[in-house]
């Protein structure tokens, strides 16, 4: 407890001075999902705007729950599990899996991504460092009919949660073209639950 209070407070007392690039020295010393949610509650989000810049390979599936009573209903582990046990099945009909899907995000609130069939995306991103709201816009690329998508981005550690509403990740499975069964189950289970995000996880090289 002890070894973990010295962190934050080292983080926090970079606050003030520190560039993003010091900011991601220093998570890379201290990384762990503790130290990652406290620093970052203390900097209003601000640790993870400055840790979001750079490289993330895929690795699995994601799913968030933003609600301690959704995830208490949904059966908790057992749901998260079986819920990430068909999107990695669904994934990986399109190619999305560990080595062949990435994302990098610049500081000039630019990113490039590479998801299974969606090789060559591109766009720009805006990201409220309080609650974690992220807003892709595609500017080109398979997803690019889109438009812009809204989601959430959460890090803890070196890893990073990159998670949308469930109707959401389906249209845009569905754009990478694909029509899979292995989403319509997940679909109808979860549809009616407004605080369950589903996407991807990353982890920087």
């Amino acid at each position: 407890m002890k070894r973990l209070l010295i962190a934050v407070v080292a983080l926090v007392a970079t606050v003030s001075t520190a560039s993003a690039q010091s900011w991601g020295d220093l998570l890379k010393q201290v990384a762990g999902s503790a130290v990652t949610e406290i620093a970052d509650k203390v900097t209003n989000g601000a640790l993870s705007d400055a840790a979001l810049n750079g490289s993330w390979s895929y690795k699995q599936p994601a799913v968030k729950f933003q609600s301690d009573n959704i995830l208490s209903s949904l059966g908790g582990s057992a749901m998260e599990s079986s819920v990430t046990t068909r999107l990695e099945k669904a994934y990986s009909f399109i190619g999305i899996k560990e080595g062949a899907a990435s994302f990098t995000f610049n500081e000039d609130k630019t990113f490039t991504a590479k998801l299974g069939l969606a090789k060559n995306l591109s766009g720009t991103y805006e990201f409220d460092t309080e609650s974690h709201k992220i807003t892709l816009h595609f500017s080109s690329g398979l997803l690019k009919n889109l438009g812009s998508m809204s989601g959430y981005a959460y890090i803890s550690g070196k890893e990073l949660k990159l998670v949308f509403p469930v109707t959401k990740l389906v249209n845009m499975i569905r754009t990478l073209g694909s029509k899979i069964s292995y989403l319509k189950t997940i679909t109808t289970l979860l549809e009616n639950y407004e605080n369950v995000y589903l996407g991807f996880g990353f982890a920087k090289p």
